[in-house]
């Protein structure tokens, strides 16, 4: 009971006991008194400076506080601890005024909000980094897509430029007399790109599938997309001829739609 006396959080008959003690038994009044050692030097160990704007809330809302319960701070009324910059040295004050249980409420009230303040510096840091890491992460996983990029763009303009590769040009049949398509064959590297594809739009279900033609027979030489610049299709060996025909989405076997653009080598 005597620690809650000393913290203020005795009820009014367990105070009035208590200080009955105090009055005729001294060997209490050196207990409180050890208790209250206690309680300051722990509080001045603990003790930590707030910003100032939260620090002048803090002891603004204290002192109203204690002048509508009567305790007795008038000694250190708010508009001189604003003047003072209130904090640690304004408690301290309050300590050696003897209002020791305003000044470890004090106390600890503001390194509550302290630990607070610091907590949420921490966890914006901790988000700022975590951020900065993410945007390091797509940084490089752009930066490498970009070099795998440039990679396939150098291996395909090197066949391009070797002169054992082989233009063959793809005109329109009579159901699309302005398709056009290009193809780049090199026999030796066994590479076969698509260019500068100009084909009427698909219907929906559709998709134009790429045949080479060895000995008269068609052999399916994959789909593509007619949108992309330069492509990579399947490499034929013996082709002497090439063509486009519209296909079932996904492909077929062997054609079943209309040719609309074919070329001999």
């Amino acid at each position: 009971m005597l620690e809650s006396y000393v913290l203020g959080i005795t009820s009014k008959e367990e105070s009035t006991l208590v200080e009955s003690l105090l009055t005729n038994q001294p060997e209490y009044q050196a207990q409180v008194e050890a208790i209250r050692d206690t309680l300051e030097a722990y509080a001045w160990q603990n003790a930590q400076e707030p910003p100032v704007s939260v620090r002048e809330k803090v002891l603004g809302s204290i002192q109203e506080l204690a002048a509508g319960q009567g305790v007795p701070v008038a000694e250190s009324p708010a508009s001189t601890l604003r003047i003072q910059r209130p904090g640690i040295s304004v408690t301290r004050s309050l300590v050696t005024s003897r209002n020791w249980v305003a000044a470890a409420v004090v106390i600890v009230v503001l390194s509550v909000v302290g630990n607070v303040f610091l907590f949420k510096r921490l966890k914006a840091s901790e988000e700022q980094l975590a951020s900065l890491e993410s945007q390091n992460t797509q940084l490089a996983n752009n930066l490498e897509a970009r070099k795998a990029s440039f990679e396939n763009a150098r291996q395909e303009i090197a066949v391009l430029q070797n002169p054992g590769t082989k233009l063959i040009k793809l005109k329109g049949e009579p159901i699309a007399p302005t398709a056009f398509a290009m193809l780049y064959s090199n026999d030796s590297k066994r590479e076969t790109y698509m260019a500068n594809v100009q084909l009427p739009a698909a219907p929906h279900g559709k998709q134009y599938q790429l045949w080479a033609i060895v000995d008269g027979k068609p052999v399916d030489a994959g789909l593509f997309d007619k949108n992309t610049s330069l492509q990579k299709v399947k490499s034929i060996d013996g082709a002497n001829a090439y063509a486009i025909s519209l296909e079932p989405e996904g492909g077929s076997g062997i054609p079943t739609g209309q040719v609309y653009v074919k070329g001999n080598l």
